[in-house]
């Protein structure tokens, strides 16, 4: 039996409201269960993203029009209330009554009759209530929950940015995220790049020296020739900007303590050529699983990668290091839109406290006169300055340094650090500082 898209969308919706686990481990656990085509998991895929996005407003429209409260309602049933009232009144593309057919059927299947009564009740209220006053939602506007954003990180954010930078952030991060290319330009130059994406059906656009703007979806750009040899890679220009910042030389012997799933690291491998040499690590075995298979993509020769502990193992002494420490995720929210649920308060002062560990273990690896680089993609000023501030007060042999030329001026604060916002740069949030070793 082949599964639907909307089936697969709330059977992922659900175990997230159970697990408030990792929304992408969840979907990838679902997807493999079910079994489903290209069409239907793509479809799915949408629906996953934009319900989780909008979850709270869409709650504030279901208990609206259902006048039931959503602590209520079984998890599968709000999440197949949601996904319809998602179709019906923030995407519009679906037609109402297949919206609602769709949704009661899939209720029955899973649910009972019963329950798909219920759905259909509802749903037709809604459509109803649509028909005679499209504008029936706007005093929901002014309930907390609107913008899809937990109340204690609004409130952060309305004190940090101000109302108007915060309704600008949110209406930044409530639509889904530009996908960018960077192309590995010892390889193939922008422009055949461009050409070769055109000729698959990907338009895209230069924009920053070697990265380009895609109009494409991951998935889409991940099918590609030009990705499967390396010759591009995905990656948002705050992340690429990040290894620029390090100033790079040929020849350099550079760790990169948190390395993921290595993305940074294969721009760190191009930058020191064939001479240099990255040690990429990581605390988590199937990252460095994936960094190792990703070798016989770009077959770069000139990366370790290999688990460690960033707080306590130790490393070969290195030219540059590169620590993209790890976050609360506040700055890329909008690719991961399950980063507002499952984040907490307590998790910037747990995470504040591991980084200054990273920060104070590695710094001892880098040479004298080296350069390092800390970098975060949080937007939250414990998990950036105070932890800076923290290092130099402590490591008196360690200054901030100027940002190299070849980062732009407007991504750079009034204290010499990388700073990118959705709202104003357009890209992802991120922070990053780069300290010199004077001893």
């Amino acid at each position: 039996m082949k599964y639907g898209a909307r089936f697969l969308a709330t059977q992922v919706i659900s175990q997230f409201e159970k697990r408030n686990a990792q929304l992408s481990l969840i979907r990838n656990e679902i997807f493999s269960h079910f079994s489903s085509d290209k069409k239907s998991k793509s479809r799915a895929n949408i629906l996953i993203m934009e319900v989780i996005r909008f979850k709270s407003r869409l709650d504030l429209m279901i208990e609206f029009i259902s006048g039931r409260s959503i602590n209520h309602l079984d998890v599968s049933l709000l999440s197949i209330l949601r996904i319809s009232f998602y179709e019906i009144i923030i995407e519009t593309k679906i037609p109402n009554y297949a919206a609602v057919d769709s949704s009661v059927r899939i209720t029955r299947i899973i649910l009972s009759s019963k329950a798909s009564g219920f759905t259909n009740a509802v749903l037709r209220n809604l459509v109803r209530k649509k028909e005679e006053d499209n504008k029936w939602y706007y005093p929901l506007k002014e309930k907390n929950g609107w913008h899809s954003i937990p109340h204690w990180l609004e409130k952060r954010w309305v004190k940090q940015f101000g109302k108007k930078g915060f309704l600008d952030l949110v209406k930044a991060i409530n639509k889904p995220a530009e996908n960018f290319v960077r192309v590995d330009c010892d390889r193939l130059s922008i422009n055949d790049i461009i050409i070769n994406l055109s000729n698959v059906g990907i338009q895209s656009k230069l924009f920053l020296r070697n990265l380009l703007k895609v109009r494409a979806s991951a998935g889409d750009i991940l099918k590609t020739s030009l990705f499967r040899k390396g010759e591009i890679s995905i990656q948002n220009p705050a992340a690429s900007i990040v290894v620029d910042a390090i100033g790079i030389r040929p020849d350099d012997i550079v760790l990169d303590v948190c390395a993921g799933l290595g993305t940074k690291t294969l721009q760190l491998s191009n930058l020191v050529g064939p001479k240099g040499y990255v040690w990429a690590s990581d605390l988590i075995k199937d990252r460095i699983k994936r960094g190792k298979s990703d070798l016989k993509r770009h077959k770069k020769n000139n990366i370790d990668w290999s688990i460690k502990d960033a707080r306590k193992d130790f490393y070969p002494k290195a030219d540059r290091i590169l620590i993209d420490a790890p976050c609360t995720g506040t700055g890329v929210i909008a690719r991961k839109p399950d980063i507002r649920w499952r984040r907490k308060p307590r998790d910037i002062y747990k995470l504040s406290s591991l980084q200054f560990e990273i920060l104070s273990h590695c710094s001892q690896f880098l040479k004298s006169g080296g350069t390092m680089v800390y970098s975060t993609c949080s937007m939250e000023k414990e998990e950036n300055w105070s932890v800076i501030e923290q290092f130099i007060n402590l490591n008196h042999d360690f200054v901030v340094e100027q940002m190299p030329s070849i980062i732009p001026k407007n991504w750079i604060d009034n204290n010499g650090a990388l700073r990118t916002l959705p709202h104003i740069h357009n890209i992802d949030g991120m922070f990053a500082v780069r300290l010199k070793r004077l001893l």
